[in-house]
């Protein structure tokens, strides 16, 4: 899957929780779709390889679960200590939205290693093909209309609150 796709996703995600846990709107929701491109970190290998400096294999350990936990911790520290544990859990809810899509994924490794290092055992779904766009679109629209419906809704709900505090002051 794509970037966006992770992201769109982890936007739909947050949007629908958020209306019965108001925790997952808001900043939060940025949390969640950062853990979302966590565990694609290991994709700086790219632009290193220009520098002379082949990675890929050392890197790749931060696309397993295990190892996108270790970035989550470490990303969390540069947050507050008051916060850092909700920061890390929604980092893993969004690292976990990744797995989710990606498990979906034809692999021609075989799958994702889930539980390395407990098992090698490798797990697909091979229901989407990595180089299929329409799966992507789909998301990224998903979340576009999320997002105005959830905009008109709130406006709704605002103005509607505000013509109530106007006629109680009325009063």
């Amino acid at each position: 899957m794509d970037w966006m796709a992770h992201i769109a996703f982890a936007f739909i995600l947050c949007a629908l929780l958020a209306l019965r846990w108001p925790v997952f709107g808001g900043r939060n929701t940025v949390l969640v779709m950062i853990g979302a491109i966590l565990p694609d970190i290991f994709k700086v290998y790219l632009p290193l390889q220009v520098l002379g400096i082949y990675a890929q294999d050392s890197l790749a350990l931060f696309h397993i679960p295990i190892g996108t936990l270790l970035v989550c911790g470490v990303c969390a520290l540069f947050f507050e200590e008051g916060t850092r544990v909700r920061v890390f859990l929604l980092f893993a809810l969004g690292m976990a939205t990744h797995y989710a899509l990606d498990g979906l994924l034809i692999h021609v490794s075989g799958g994702l290693r889930l539980l390395w290092p407990l098992s090698w055992g490798a797990w697909q779904l091979q229901l989407v093909r990595p180089d299929n766009w329409l799966g992507t679109t789909i998301l990224v629209a998903a979340a576009l209309l999320v997002y105005v419906v959830l905009k008109i809704r709130n406006d709704r709900v605002g103005r509607a609150e505000r013509t109530q505090d106007e006629m109680s002051s009325d009063v």
